[in-house]
């Protein structure tokens, strides 16, 4: 066929198109209703509306059905789908964060290397922050509904969320209580922007059993006969839930009240002074037992001191996420009873067998990791707890030593936010 007989083929195609364009106009005007057919202000309305709005809506329809009708040659399945590359990881961060959760991943490379410092098995990915670039790492935060499914209209996702801190209380540890209680007001904002869950408790606890004040005053009974007015022999013992292990704090390590509200041992929904509240009681003071037990408490916190008449009674909820944080420079070596498959057993029997219901982000020392952050003394390896934390399927931890744990908190909303939107309360 020469190029004469091609271009008039092509001119009798064009010809065809404007007359079936004429017909879907016509057969538009006498099918839509006519107060919809109306040519509507802004929209494209033309005088006489004969190519208003019902034009546009019966073209947009038609038109790739008649090209694919006449065309059929030039047109064509572009031959398969793809794999969308969905599994689960672990990311580790220059900045001594690991994440675990549901990943997305591009296209497969034998190094995995990208900009931004993240680590995968694999190699290199991207930012902690959970961002992507071409080929690079980005949590799957699942299919975005609004907390509200589609066909039965039910709430989905966890609807509420019930947080746990545990900050050792011990003699080295002011800057890092510093830290997280200047890290709390933008993790908490960050959690209310992203995260469906608007029905929060939250309670800090501190690693030993409330004897902060003799401990404080061990050293001076040692050369003298009383310790700040008190008789060494004489010393003020704390006494019910302030001087039991796992107990939520309410004051500070001075006594004064921090203004906790609602008669409980942790903060509701309506807590006046959020963030000052938690800043008072995340700040356990160093002058707590230098043997801690941050696993012996946490697992006392939603066990035995959650029941009915106890002292943290009616913190932990069935229908509702648990998050765990743990701070501590310490390894937790034998001071805790059990092991960390028995500590896992444990936090997951309270969440009635529910282990997917738990987040647990641990901040924690990394001299034993690669590229650690915590130099020579600041903090001993902990890999127990690193073994505790990577037991969850929504498990997280950092390096205690970093000097901001704000990008970790902001990493980790990802992983709070993707367990919140496949929590499945137990009946």
């Amino acid at each position: 066929m020469d190029e004469v007989d091609e271009v008039d083929e092509v001119d009798e195609v064009d010809d065809e198109v404007d007359e079936v364009d004429d017909e879907v106009d016509a057969v538009g005007s006498r099918v839509l209703d006519p107060e919809r057919a109306r040519p509507h202000a802004g929209r494209g309305s033309t005088a006489g509306g004969a190519r208003g709005y019902d034009g546009e809506i019966m073209r947009t329809f038609f038109a790739p059905c008649i090209c694919t009708a006449l065309l059929v040659l030039a047109c064509g399945d572009s031959g398969g789908g793809r794999d969308d590359g969905s599994s689960a990881g672990t990311v580790t961060a220059a900045s001594g964060l690991t994440l675990t959760a549901p990943l997305t991943t591009g296209e497969a490379t034998s190094e995995g290397t990208a900009s931004g410092g993240v680590t995968t098995s694999d190699g290199t990915g991207d930012a902690a922050s959970g961002s992507s670039g071409s080929g690079g790492i980005k949590f799957d935060l699942g299919k975005e509904t609004g907390g509200i499914d589609p066909d039965t209209g039910e709430a989905t996702g966890c609807q509420k969320i019930d947080f746990l801190f545990v900050v050792d209380n011990s003699g080295s540890m002011a800057d890092e209580q510093e830290s997280l209680a200047n890290s709390f007001d933008g993790f908490i904002k960050s959690i209310q922007d992203t995260v469906m869950a608007k029905d929060y408790h939250i309670m800090v606890i501190d690693t030993d059993a409330g004897n902060a004040f003799e401990q404080s005053c061990f050293i001076v009974c040692g050369f003298l006969p009383e310790c700040e007015g008190f008789p060494c022999n004489m010393l003020p013992k704390a006494e019910g839930c302030d001087a039991m292990l796992g107990s939520g704090l309410i004051a500070d390590p001075g006594a004064k009240a921090c203004g906790v509200t609602g008669g409980k041992r942790f903060m509701v929904d309506g807590q006046q002074n959020l963030a000052d509240t938690f800043q008072c009681l995340a700040k356990v003071g160093t002058e707590g037992d230098g043997s801690e037990r941050p696993m012996e408490a946490m697992i006392a916190a939603v066990t035995s001191l959650n029941g009915a008449g106890s002292c943290n009674e009616g913190f932990l909820r069935k229908d509702a996420l648990l998050v765990v944080t743990f701070i501590t420079d310490e390894e937790d070596d034998g001071q805790s009873k059990g092991t960390p498959a028995g500590w896992q057993a444990a936090l997951v029997a309270a969440k009635v067998g529910a282990e997917k219901s738990i987040v647990v982000l641990g901040l924690i020392g990394d001299p034993d990791q690669p590229n650690p952050v915590c130099g020579a003394g600041q903090a001993e390896a902990s890999p127990r707890l690193r073994s505790f934390t990577e037991m969850f399927t929504f498990g997280s931890s950092g390096s205690i030593c970093s000097p901001d744990y704000a990008p970790f908190f902001d990493a980790s909303v990802s992983v709070i936010d993707t367990a919140c939107q496949q929590f499945e309360p137990v009946g």
